[in-house]
């Protein structure tokens, strides 16, 4: 196993709170998008913009979510990125679940064996199942919340009105767009 690959989800345990935005105040409540169709948004979607998550920066570059399913599996994301050091693509799957009444509502869980615990939830709060997509995760902390605002795109260059449509609508939610950072997607994984 590679050590990056070992390292990635233990970061992600260890550095959850400080490794991501931290606001004041309760989650905002921002509910999923309705009809939200799982079948449609299957597919890779790069990561445009996000807000600063500092495992990801450390483990590589260029991250690709791939949404898939499987019939006997179900719904699955395998999540693609170049490491840094090695310049390889390296991947992780994580098993998906949807809120049977709000579909937009994702639980994932990462599927390694010593980290059964490893999971959590976010929400699909816009996406047009061609062009963007925005996710989204908070967590309650003591008077306080974390924030992730993933800007996610099917085209790994997309014209700049659809990333400006889908700030658009995020700044519509009440979120941040300006904590919103670019990603590099130069030499992505196939």
């Amino acid at each position: 196993m590679n050590c990056i690959q070992f390292l990635l989800p233990v970061l992600v345990l260890v550095g959850y709170v400080g490794a991501q935005v931290l606001l004041s105040g309760p989650c905002p409540k921002i509910p999923p998008m309705k009809n939200f169709d799982p079948k449609r948004f299957l597919g890779r979607w790069y990561e445009l913009e996000r807000y600063f998550v500092s495992y990801e920066g450390l483990a590589g570059t260029c991250w690709v979510e791939n949404y898939l399913y499987n019939p006997n599996r179900g719904h699955y994301t395998r999540l693609d990125w170049t490491d840094h050091i090695t310049r390889k693509t390296l991947h992780i799957e994580n098993g998906l679940t949807f809120n049977k009444y709000e579909p937009g509502r994702l639980h994932y869980f990462v599927e390694r064996p010593f980290l059964p615990f490893l999971q959590g939830e976010y929400l699909i709060l816009a996406t047009d199942y061609s062009t963007f997509a925005l996710a989204w995760q908070c967590m309650d902390l003591p008077l306080k919340h974390t924030e992730i605002l993933w800007l996610l795109s099917k085209q790994q260059y997309p014209e700049a009105y659809v990333v400006k449509k889908a700030k658009s609508i995020a700044s519509g939610l009440g979120l941040d767009v300006y904590l919103l950072r670019k990603q590099d997607r130069a030499g992505c994984p196939n």
